[in-house]
């Protein structure tokens, strides 16, 4: 999937909005190694979502390893379907605590707008597959 028939605007677009996914999900993902050092209202929010605390290296683990391969062109697509996943759990988690709709449980469907949006720009094969038409 090279970047042939894209516009540089696309092109650049796409680089930016997926570079900001990955800057982010990475600083999540190395977060959750950390849960235990970090002040008490932060360990009181990560509880919250009812997960273990052994568990969370575990998740960060599969966060880094989906975003490592959404950052990279060839991967991008496997990385962007298991990130998919991911943030589908994220929002049934949200559900599941009852934490608020517009900032907690639409926040990871944001990001997989975005993160799929970024992809959409950069390759021009992922546009035939898509449903969007003209």
């Amino acid at each position: 999937m090279g970047s042939e028939n894209v516009s540089k605007g696309q092109l650049w677009t796409g680089r930016v909005l997926s570079g900001l996914v990955v800057l982010f999900l990475l600083f999540d993902g190395v977060l959750k190694f950390f849960l235990d050092k970090m002040p008490p209202e932060a360990q009181a929010e990560g509880a919250k979502l009812g997960y273990p605390p052994e568990v969370m290296p575990y998740l960060g683990t599969v966060l880094i390893v989906s975003t490592l391969l959404y950052a990279f062109p060839r991967t991008a697509v496997l990385g962007a379907t298991l990130l998919t996943g991911y943030l589908g759990g994220a929002v049934a988690t949200h559900v599941r605590v009852l934490n608020p709709l517009g900032s907690h449980i639409l926040f990871p469907i944001y990001l997989g707008i975005i993160l799929w949006a970024g992809l959409y720009l950069r390759f021009p094969k992922l546009r035939e597959i898509t449903p969007l038409q003209k």
